[in-house]
């Protein structure tokens, strides 16, 4: 996971612990002082997306649009 960007990362830990999560709860969890070390930047939309759609192209994550805008969860085998 280290030669993941810190936004990267931020996102990953922040789905580690749920089934699935919208945009607005990632973004939501990143700016709790918990997660400070990783997520500084990415808890502005922005940078988020540009992590988020990174990942989904890894394969690490899967995204799916639906009621309340993206889901996004972790590809787990």
């Amino acid at each position: 996971m280290s030669d993941l960007s810190k936004n990267a990362q931020c996102v990953l830990r922040a789905l580690e612990s749920s089934e699935s999560l919208t945009t607005s709860e990632i973004l939501e969890i990143a700016r709790r002082p918990e997660y400070s070390d990783l997520c500084a930047d990415c808890a502005g939309g922005d940078s988020f997306v540009v992590a988020a759609n990174q990942l989904v192209e890894k394969g690490m994550i899967k995204k799916k649009f639906g009621k309340g805008g993206y889901r996004w969860s972790i590809v787990r085998e």
